[in-house]
């Protein structure tokens, strides 16, 4: 589970210096997941790619129906769509993701500016 957590730190920590210069809008941070899962396996499967952001602003349209300020919870929207690319990939199932978010939320601290 460790290799988990420093794999989403760093990627967090990318996807952060993207946001401070200015890249993109912190509520939209999610979006760059595919693009750092890309580049960490080194793929450029571009209908790969299209899938993962296909999925993920679905996932975050769908939390926003349910809660609207979800949107604000931008460190925790990037993890969660960070790592389910991995699913999207075929290379870990639901079950596994929702016990590497459980670790890597409980050990990272998401939900702070």
């Amino acid at each position: 589970m460790k290799k988990w957590l420093i794999e989403s730190e760093d990627s967090l920590s990318k996807a952060m210096e993207a946001l401070k210069i200015g890249e993109i809008p912190k509520e939209n941070l999610y979006k760059l997941a595919p693009l750092f899962y890309s580049e960490k396996q080194k793929s450029n499967n571009g209908s790969l790619l299209q899938e993962m952001c296909d999925v993920n602003d679905k996932q975050i349209e769908q939390d926003c129906s349910f809660d609207p300020d979800s949107i604000k919870r931008y460190k925790f929207n990037y993890v969660a769509s960070y790592l389910y690319c991995y699913v999207v990939a075929g290379k870990m199932d639901d079950s596994k993701y929702d016990n590497i978010m459980d670790y890597v939320n409980s050990n990272m601290d998401l939900f702070s500016d």
